[in-house]
């Protein structure tokens, strides 16, 4: 019992021994774990922000725009080496409530990790911008770049849709002035189909790049139709009389002659040409002109590949004055045909026939006395039966281009028997 009371009081009286010897106790426990788990920093850099509360804005049909990057943050972490070992960014919590924006358009960035020491940043803000949301629907043109291969051409483009819609920030959608693919033909030879990438442009056709914008969808389908092309003459012809005293020339001329068109393979080989209707000419005193559209004469698939080419046709039809010509013909030019047998035959005409001639006045340019040549021929109809000494009048027939004509004329045959002759 004195023992105990002894011990007591030695407890009392050495208090703060006893403290002090706490304290380095202490002193010592950290001097140990420093060495056995020191503290280190370690830094991330391009941390994202990860951005809570848009909800509240999205309910008061607002929307948002980070300002210079600001949602990316540098962060230093001082924290024993038993934690930054194994320490990612993924484990820093690093948080902007945008339910708590300032006036000033500043979000404040919260830092936290467990068993950190410390954590520092480059900024403890965030900046935003806020506006109204706006939608609209934006029309979507086609862009063809590259070329078709040799003898094909591209033809009708087929988007699946026409517009889009776009919502995001009202002074981004107010700067799109268009939606846009791009189809690259590369020497395509059959039709082109697949899901093109759309891209949006203001109005100075620069590319808007905006992460605020958003689009209904981001692809459409797009179809080019890759068609075979072949060069076709043109046909006309001429329909009706010209008026007494004229004369159709028999001569079209056509602009243009020939036509590119372009459609199916398949289809394109059964055209060899293409014929309008003819051009009428009854009553005609001079040249007569028509037009024609020359897409009502293609069939079904096939079209004009001309670019800036309407597919008007100019045909005219050349009539000319009946003009008339006389033409001495000699008896030497005349041929006596279907002789009986047993006879001679020969003209005792002395004096050259005249022939009045008329037509085309070119082509009866051409004819001169010594060119013009016939033939009277003895049909049974010139004498019945035959005698020595018979005068035959036969007409004389002219071979002749279809826009000359030349009167009737007649020679005197004579008939001489050969036995006579032998005699």
């Amino acid at each position: 019992m004195k023992m105990l009371k002894r011990f007591g009081k030695i407890l009392t009286n050495n208090l703060w021994l006893k403290i002090l010897a706490v304290m380095i106790a202490f002193v010592v426990w950290i001097i140990v774990a420093q060495i056995n788990n020191p503290v280190s920093t370690q830094t991330f850099n391009n941390v994202r922000v990860t951005l809570v509360g848009t909800n509240v804005l999205e309910n008061e049909g607002k929307v948002y725009q980070v300002l210079n990057n600001s949602d990316i943050v540098k962060i230093t972490v001082r924290a024993p080496e038993s934690v930054i070992s194994s320490l990612t960014a993924a484990d820093i919590s690093v948080i902007a409530d945008l339910s708590e924006i300032r006036e000033d358009g500043t979000v404040p960035i919260v830092y936290s990790l467990d068993r950190a020491e410390s954590i520092t940043a480059d900024h403890d803000e965030l900046q935003v911008v806020v506006e109204d949301k706006k939608t609209r629907y934006i029309n979507i043109v086609y862009e063809l770049v590259g070329s078709v291969g040799d003898g094909c051409v591209a033809g009708k483009v087929n988007l699946e849709r026409n517009r889009i819609e776009v919502s995001g920030p009202e002074s981004e959608v107010d700067k799109i002035a268009y939606a846009q693919v791009t189809i690259d033909l590369d020497g395509a030879i059959k039709t082109i189909s697949a899901d093109m990438e759309i891209h949006l442009y203001d109005q100075s056709g620069h590319r808007i790049e905006s992460e605020t914008i958003v689009k209904q969808t981001d692809y459409v389908t797009t179809t080019v139709t890759v068609l075979s092309t072949k060069n076709v003459p043109i046909y006309s012809s001429a329909t009706g009389e010209p008026a007494n005293g004229y004369l159709y020339a028999d001569d079209i001329y056509i602009y243009p002659e020939v036509v590119t068109i372009a459609g199916d393979t398949g289809v394109l080989n059964n055209i060899n040409w293409i014929e309008v209707d003819p051009i009428d000419i009854g009553g005609a005193t001079g040249d007569v002109q028509a037009t024609y559209d020359i897409n009502k004469y293609l069939p079904s698939g096939v079209s004009l590949e001309e670019p800036g080419y309407d597919g008007e046709i100019t045909v005219t039809a050349y009539i000319e004055k009946i003009v008339e010509k006389y033409v001495n013909l000699s008896a030497d030019r005349i041929t006596i045909t279907n002789i009986p047998d047993g006879f001679t035959a020969e003209i005792i005409d002395e004096a050259p026939i005249s022939v009045r001639l008329s037509g085309l006045n070119m082509e009866l340019n051409a004819i001169s006395s010594e060119s013009l040549s016939g033939t009277a021929e003895i049909t049974a109809d010139a004498g019945g039966t035959f005698a020595d000494g018979d005068i035959l009048i036969l007409p004389v027939r002219f071979v002749l281009s279809e826009h000359v004509k030349a009167d009737t004329v007649y020679v005197r045959v004579l008939l001489t028997s050969e036995d006579k002759e032998d005699n």
